[in-house]
């Protein structure tokens, strides 16, 4: 009985109150309370008000062969005054760091003192014409630096390529720059031959790309350029058989060298492109006089030269032959 006299009167004063909220009256008063709010928050807006903000601070125009040894600051502190509606415009989100341009102002002394004078210029120009700076922290700012040494080193493409089925490199990988100058300590430096770029993973590659690759980071060194563009050239491959000539290296002049046969027959592989371009220097197949000196048999294995880099897989018949050395 006294739940059912419960559940009654939480009923009663339910609906009161589901009145009461959709009267005039209610509603009349909740907009008058909301256009009385905006007229105080506008002219809240409108009066003076100090604050504080934070400001990040960025260092631009250091010379690569400089490296900054101390850690200045990298936010500055400020007190300001305006009115609301202007500070509010200061808020984080919409915050640009302060720029303090170094490129004029290093010399032989090893620091760099960002005078209250110098600095309260700085801000002054980046605060907006109406708001009044009155406090800063740090008040100044010092930049300790040291002199770098450097060295040009080449670089060094680092990937794992996976080409597709009967494709095959068309030209040397090209790396331009192909060279880097490197920044850092000299004891760092004398230890680096090359510098690598980051890994780099293709599979089923069977088309040429070009790209920018960064340069992998070292701890105390930076660069010229952090990156490099990289094109590799792909094609498909078909092979070919031509007959080639056999020559002789570093024969004496009062000697001549016949081989038995004269000519072999080379089957290689080459790109689409460059089928119809074979040229006879681009192979060379060759009996070395040095090799045979001390030969007692009549018999050699010949020597090949791949002198470009669009043929791959040569292979010759027959890979041996029969010489003779005659006087002139």
């Amino acid at each position: 009985m006294a739940e059912d006299n419960g559940n009654l009167f939480l009923k009663y004063y339910a609906q009161k109150l589901k009145s009461f909220f959709n009267s005039k009256d209610i509603l009349s008063f909740l907009l008058f309370l909301l256009i009385s709010a905006t007229f105080w928050y506008v002219h809240a807006l409108g009066k003076e008000r100090e604050t504080n903000i934070i400001v990040p601070v960025r260092y631009i125009g250091v010379p690569l062969n400089l490296a900054i040894t101390n850690n200045p600051p990298s936010e500055i502190s400020l007190d300001i005054r305006d009115q609301g509606i202007r500070l509010f415009e200061y808020s984080d989100m919409r915050r640009n760091p302060l720029s303090i341009d170094l490129s004029r102002v290093f010399y032989q002394k090893g620091e760099i003192l960002i005078t209250p004078d110098q600095l309260k210029s700085k801000i002054v120009r980046y605060l907006k014409p109406t708001t009044l700076l009155l406090d800063i922290h740090p008040d100044s700012l010092l930049i300790k630096y040291e002199k770098l040494s450097y060295k040009t080193l080449p670089i060094e493409f680092n990937a794992k390529i996976d080409l597709a089925h009967q494709y095959m490199f068309s030209d040397r990988i090209k790396v331009q720059p192909n060279k880097v100058t490197v920044f850092g300590p000299k004891n760092m430096l004398d230890t680096l031959k090359t510098i690598h770029t980051e890994c780099k993973v293709f599979k089923n590659l069977n088309d040429t790309i070009s790209f920018r690759c960064n340069l992998l980071p070292l701890k105390l060194t930076h660069y010229s350029v952090n990156n490099t563009k990289v094109t590799i050239s792909v094609e498909q491959f078909t092979e070919r058989k031509v007959q080639i000539p056999i020559s002789t290296l570093n024969c004496p002049t009062n000697l001549a060298i016949r081989t038995f046969p004269i000519v072999v027959n080379a089957t290689f592989t080459v790109g689409l492109s460059r089928f119809k371009t074979f040229n006879s220097s681009d192979i060379e197949v060759y009996l070395d006089y040095n090799d045979l000196k001390t030969d007692k048999t009549s018999k050699h294995i010949l020597k090949i030269k791949n002198n470009t880099t669009h043929i791959s897989n040569i292979r010759i018949s027959p890979l041996e032959v029969e010489y003779l050395m005659e006087q002139k």
